[in-house]
């Protein structure tokens, strides 16, 4: 794919954040293997990215800077490497705009440099599960299989593997598409989910969130597949390419146990799979032995007589929705993080109805405002307020019964005390642990 100039030996490039994991160290290296000249810009304290900093001392041509970040920041730099988590209206963005200076990701170098077909994933939900269902199936038809991007460690290191016959299964963020814009990405085919209005705090609307996502099928030629939700068919989408929209009843009853949006995630994967010349048996045999994400509903074997699941990817309302539509057991559910626009009233309103939810546990800024508002409408469900994970495990625990479900979805993002939803539910897991620790 053609996404973002190729040649950077001897530019002067600046990184906008360093992180400690993930994309935008893969793209530094990358870059600082070309032979650029690579200044890294952080705000955060170098204490805490000690790890990072290390992993690319070997390369004399990089430089640091840590403090805050202005529009001076970009100046005698030749481009400007984002870190996705930036957002549009940064000071240091909106400068290099102003200088025309281009603006390089992560995904956009992979993509430049990929040889593969790249079959991008994104929506509000489902997107990693459809994606990593996508690549099971793929894997099973006897197709050499990469699956990146938003989910699991970046592919840029390994690009240069990558043969024009291979299969690249990339989850895609609305941030990873926002950055790719001005590159229109030609996707062998393109998968949208699902849409609800979502990071609001980032894109600055709904219509931005929209257009971000659209960004898969605007580049797109007739030769290509874009696939969207049947709920789409008459809805305005860019793009030339094929389209399909699917439904759960294309799986012909095939997972009848399975939840709703796992038939709604598996019928996305096989429109694809389908179109590509899988057979049908391939497909489902595939699927049948999917075994899930990990941090998604994640059933957390335990000692305690009661059912606990980890669903720490859940970082938006209508993940929570879809969760708790799954649960037959009285519940306690903990729900919270840090706050977000993301409208949480119909999640309020199904939790209010829902027979089976015994108390709710809020947690962080968003569980506490959110405890407030379903305060004011129901008064018969026990609920507790708390800023921290480890309260409100301990009080679920401590109010549940044996055969109970404790259900961890948040629903909102982890940074106001975890790095990431990965570090919030591998807490969840130790606390359940800890647990059944001083009760044997």
């Amino acid at each position: 794919m053609q996404s973002e100039q190729g040649t950077f030996a001897g530019k002067r490039i600046c990184a906008l954040g360093l992180g400690r994991f993930g994309g935008q160290l893969a793209a530094i290296e990358y870059l600082l293997k070309q032979g650029v000249q690579l200044r890294v810009t952080d705000t955060a304290n170098p204490d805490t990215l000690v790890e990072s900093i290390e992993s690319l001392s070997q390369y004399p041509g990089i430089k640091f800077e840590f403090g805050p970040q202005t529009d001076k920041t970009v100046k005698n730099c030749d481009a400007l490497l984002v870190s996705p988590a930036i957002r549009p209206r940064h000071p240091c963005i909106l400068a290099a705009k102003k200088d025309g200076l281009p603006l390089l990701t992560e995904i956009g170098l992979f993509l430049n440099a990929c040889r593969g077909q790249v079959l991008a994933i994104s929506g509000t939900v489902g997107k990693s599960t459809t994606a990593a269902m996508l690549a099971r199936i793929l894997q099973a038809a006897g197709k050499k299989t990469y699956l990146g991007g938003n989910i699991g460690n970046s592919l840029l290191p390994i690009v240069e593997q990558i043969q024009s016959k291979d299969f690249v299964v990339l989850e895609l963020s609305s941030f990873q598409l926002d950055y790719l814009r001005q590159n229109q990405p030609a996707f062998t085919a393109a998968v949208l989910t699902n849409l609800v209005p979502h990071h609001l705090e980032w894109h600055g609307s709904a219509q931005a969130y929209r257009e971000a996502k659209a960004v898969m099928f605007q580049g797109q030629n007739s030769t290509q597949l874009s696939v969207l939700p049947e709920s789409h068919r008459h809805e305005s989408w860019p793009g030339i390419a094929e389209r399909v929209y699917y439904r759960v009843d294309d799986l012909n009853g095939e997972f009848p146990d399975w939840p709703a949006h796992d038939q709604h995630n598996a019928a996305a994967a096989m429109s694809v799979a389908r179109w590509l010349g899988i057979e049908q048996s391939v497909i489902f045999e595939a699927l049948h032995n999917y075994s899930g994400l990990p941090h998604r509903l994640e059933k957390i074997p335990n000692s305690l007589h009661r059912t606990v699941i980890n669903d720490s990817k859940s970082t938006s309302p209508i993940a929570t929705l879809a969760a708790i539509d799954v649960i037959c057991a009285p519940t306690w559910i903990i729900i919270g993080g840090a706050d977000s626009l993301d409208d949480p009233t119909p999640l309020l309103s199904r939790l209010i109805h829902h027979e089976n939810i015994q108390g709710i546990a809020w947690m962080g800024p968003a569980g506490k405002r959110l405890a407030g508002i379903f305060a004011q409408q129901n008064t018969e469900v026990t609920q507790t307020v708390s800023e921290n994970l480890s309260s409100v495990w301990q009080w679920c625990w401590e109010n549940s019964q044996r055969d109970h479900t404790i259900l961890m979805s948040p629903g909102y993002p982890s940074f106001n005390e975890f790095l990431n939803y990965e570090a919030r539910g591998e807490q969840f897991i130790t606390l359940v642990r800890e647990t059944e620790g001083k009760t044997d």
